[in-house]
């Protein structure tokens, strides 16, 4: 049984490992908000730049824009440049000049990292004229080509998955050490997590040059690009991360003072610190109130490490141990009951702002992640809720222990709450909202043959732009001079709101209006083609929330 045990608890651990490597359409964070040119604008002439704005702010150390005509060639640009305005560093606007363009369709592909890591990445097209032509599988391709290798993807999963793990352990081991009096396996413990700890960093921190590049990399460029890692928010928190575990090093190493006051106030401090390198770089910096998110994270990260990093300890101590210490087991178990509805709660309250509340928790990928951690939670902590009851009256002996089956019991929550490290790294991958807010609505609307091309981007609340296209089906079609345009909400609520559009080329209209809500709208447009017709072309557009 003891080797049953012991071999599920390994398989656990490797199909955790598996479980860390992000999925492969998971690559995104800080979405694109804005673009000039818009998605599927028509323009009449060439721009003179590419400029993207970004829902928060992002790093282009490792970042590109690429422009493709419809031949597949490569327009060469110069290096991309965050926007200035007023003597200020706008890191949420990437911007770069193009030269001049001959009329005809171009694909823009971009992409840069977000200040907490991960790569972002797109294409939109868009018409110089009104002769254009299809570019959906030329940016299908170059996306595809575009996206990190599924080897680089998988290692630094289980990189990150390395650094969690080691981690917990460390702390947690070293929390009920200060129970343990003469057991040299509590400090192999320790110091075999504070080395996961610090090679799950290191590879992180190396890995993080072909990751956000999207390409794989030689040894000697991944070197020679160290110092641009450094330059990113998350090179500057690893490499913090690196002196707080030599401190935690030199902590272990005199662990003899743990009963010192100022051994126990050093080792808070030192903790709190390391904890706080994952919040800073990671999700809880990038949003609204982060003061607020940090410090949630933190106290979240200090009760998983008490709660999952004591219970591996235990595991690792082995069964004979845990019969001869059923004190420090009772001691350990009111710790965890403390410490779980205090994890769950920060859980959750960290899950609401990510998402900006729960109702989106089923329709993105980090909610169904999300979803599956706090299942496995709840199953960890009713796998747990049995021997606990017991120690409700601190007394108890090696006896209680067997009848109990307690080494099974803690094998099985152990091996779940790996598994919840797992599903943690992953989140690390995945972004709590959808980043496709820039995706633009584009529909073909026919009426008494005479095709109008439409097109709103982004399809989004707030201010929004409307291109209109008209042209026959394989035929001349009198040049339209007037067109008139009005949207409205499809249940009524909002009457129509008249939409101001000027002609911007032949037969090709364009305007601005601001969409004050999401939800379904009504968009209409009206034309004269001769001069006693008027046609009504009319769509219904589904707008998303901001």
């Amino acid at each position: 049984m003891r080797l049953f045990v012991r071999v599920g608890f390994a398989a656990t651990i490797l199909c955790a490992i598996f479980l860390a490597g992000p999925p492969k359409s998971v690559e995104a964070h800080a979405g694109l908000k804005a673009s000039e040119p818009a998605a599927s604008a028509v323009l009449e002439e060439s721009p003179e730049q590419i400029r993207l704005t970004f829902g928060e702010a992002v790093e282009i150390s490792f970042g590109s824009i690429r422009l493709f005509d419809a031949d597949s060639r490569l327009i060469v640009l110069p290096t991309p440049q965050h926007a200035i305005v007023d003597s200020a560093t706008n890191r949420q606007v990437v911007q770069v000049r193009v030269p001049e363009l001959e009329p005809g369709s171009y694909l823009v592909v971009w992409r840069v990292v977000s200040t907490d890591s991960h790569p972002v990445q797109g294409a939109f097209g868009f018409q110089i004229g009104t002769r254009g032509s299809d570019l959906g599988r030329l940016q299908e391709d170059i996306l595809a080509s575009s996206s990190a290798p599924a080897s680089i993807r998988m290692a630094m999963g289980m990189a990150r998955w390395l650094t969690f793990l080691g981690v917990m352990v460390l702390v947690g081991s070293m929390l009920l050490s200060t129970r343990i009096i003469g057991d040299s396996r509590v400090d192999r413990i320790i110091w075999a997590s504070w080395f996961a700890s610090a090679i799950g960093s290191v590879l992180v921190y190396f890995l993080q040059a072909p990751y956000a590049l999207g390409k794989a990399l030689g040894i000697g460029e991944i070197f020679g690009l160290a110092d641009e890692v450094f330059s990113t928010r998350l090179g500057i928190w690893l490499v913090i991360r690196g002196f707080i575990l030599l401190a935690i090093g030199a902590m272990i190493w005199r662990r003899d003072l743990h009963r010192q006051p100022v051994y126990r106030v050093l080792s808070v401090l030192i903790a709190t610190g390391l904890f706080a390198t994952f919040s800073i770089s990671g999700h809880p910096g990038m949003r609204q109130f982060s003061a607020l998110s940090i410090v949630t994270d933190i106290v979240h990260f200090m009760c998983v490490s008490a709660w999952m990093g004591g219970l591996v300890t235990m595991i690792l101590l082995g069964r004979r141990w845990q019969a001869e210490s059923p004190q420090v087991i009772s001691w350990f178990s009111f710790t965890a009951t403390i410490t779980m509805p205090i994890m769950v709660a920060t859980g959750v309250a960290q899950a609401w702002r990510m998402m900006d509340g729960l109702q989106n928790i089923f329709s993105t990928s980090y909610g169904v992640v999300l979803s599956v951690k706090v299942a496995l939670v709840l199953v960890a902590i009713g796998a747990g809720a049995k021997a606990r009851q017991v120690f409700k009256s601190k007394k108890v002996d090696s006896q209680d222990l067997t009848k109990l089956r307690f080494s099974r019991t803690i094998a099985v929550e152990g091996a779940i709450g790996v598994v919840v490290l797992a599903a943690t790294a992953v989140l690390v991958s995945v972004p709590p909202l959808s980043v496709n807010s820039a995706e633009p609505f584009a529909k073909t609307l026919v009426q008494a043959n005479v095709i109008a091309d439409v097109t709103i981007t982004p399809a989004r609340v707030g201010e929004v732009e409307l291109h209109v296209v008209f042209s026959p089906p394989g035929g001349a079609l009198q040049s339209i001079q007037t067109m008139t345009a009005q949207i409205s909400t499809v249940d009524g609520e909002i009457p129509p709101i008249p939409v101001e559009v000027e002609l911007a080329g032949t037969n090709h209209f364009q305007g601005r209006l601001l969409v004050p809500r999401a939800g379904e709208w009504l968009l209409e447009l009206f034309v004269r083609p001769t001069g006693n017709e008027t046609l009504r072309f009319s769509q219904i557009v589904a707008i998303k929330g901001d």
